[in-house]
């Protein structure tokens, strides 16, 4: 079946898109508006993906209305009902509602505007008339919208996969680390990854514009999380491709790199593993004290240890 293949927010969306016009096109023709099937189109074009989106595209469609259908009632008696009417109202219309950010208003007025030249009327009653279709497709949307379902269970989902990827990674650095050899699937997994996180950044997008009384939420902090883990990432891979020499230290780092990447989310763990990563790299330090240095090398050590410090303070953090 077809609508086993789509998530429940589209079919949502379906619902939505399939009864509010309907229920709009019964209004018009209860007033008996002209040109009634219009108001189900109004109603289509206002129904936006988030409840703020519907909320800004019905506020700009009735405000570049306001204006909009008395100057197209205007151009169209001053051309006698000539089609041409639309082109010059269009030069006029579509340059002000760019400049004032109303462009989805500009494409129901063209729409109302035809009814003028259909009708061959533009007194005041019938533009009046068809500011109440367009108030009636508008509202119509605004009342669909205002449930939308929550997309929290799809966005941990996200934060699942992003948490394996990740954890291949990191599993995919203690090999590079042991063996001197970078996978050829690392480059897979950091693209793939990337995708995961521009894909769970819309959703985390769409559940903020759900809400008209926004406060940060942990979804979103938790996607910044994730975000700040995957430049870690970078930042390691980086050093991998600096790092020429073994140290002592390697053998540890390679291990807790190993260890790390097999972590669940748990406080207690990591804090352990933090403290542990301390310690390698304070004995790191001393080391460097008692021997010939490698500036370069020892460098990039650094950088990698504070990377896997950063990285797993950042996994402490998590909180959904």
């Amino acid at each position: 079946m077809i609508f086993d293949k789509i998530t429940a927010y589209d079919k949502h969306k379906v619902l939505k898109n399939m009864i509010a016009p309907y229920i709009a096109m019964l209004i018009a023709q209860h007033f008996n508006l002209g040109y009634k099937y219009s108001a189900a189109t109004i109603c289509i074009l206002s129904l936006e993906s988030t409840r703020k989106g519907s909320l800004r595209s019905s506020i700009e469609r009735l405000l570049a209305a306001s204006f909009g259908l008395l100057l197209s009632a205007l151009i169209i008696k001053f051309f006698n009902f000539n089609p041409i009417a639309l082109v010059f109202y269009t030069a006029i219309f579509m340059p002000l509602c760019i400049r004032f950010n109303l462009m989805q208003g500009f494409f129901t007025n063209i729409v109302l505007a035809t009814h003028f030249l259909l009708q061959k009327n533009v007194d005041l009653y019938f533009v009046l008339d068809q500011y109440i279709l367009l108030l009636v497709g508008v509202l119509c949307a605004m009342f669909a919208n205002i449930y939308m379902p929550s997309q929290r269970s799809e966005i941990i989902s996200y934060f699942d996969k992003i948490d394996v990827i990740m954890n291949d990674i990191v599993f995919d650095f203690s090999k590079a680390l042991r063996y001197k050899a970078v996978s050829l699937n690392q480059n897979s997994l950091f693209e793939t990854l990337k995708l995961e996180l521009e894909n769970c950044k819309n959703l985390v997008s769409m559940e903020k514009d759900n809400k008209f009384f926004y406060k940060k939420i942990t979804i979103e902090k938790n996607y910044s999380i994730k975000v700040s883990e995957y430049i870690c990432l970078i930042k390691m891979r980086e050093c991998f491709e600096k790092i020429s020499l073994d140290l002592p230290v390697t053998h540890e780092l390679s291990l807790i790199l190993k260890e790390l990447s097999t972590l669940s989310s748990n406080d207690y763990v990591f804090s352990t593993f933090l403290n542990r990563t301390k310690s390698i790299e304070k004995k790191f330090k001393d080391s460097l004290s008692h021997k010939e240095k490698n500036f370069e090398n020892e460098a990039v050590y650094f950088q990698l240890i504070e990377s896997i410090k950063e990285y797993i303070a950042l996994k402490k953090s998590n909180i959904y």
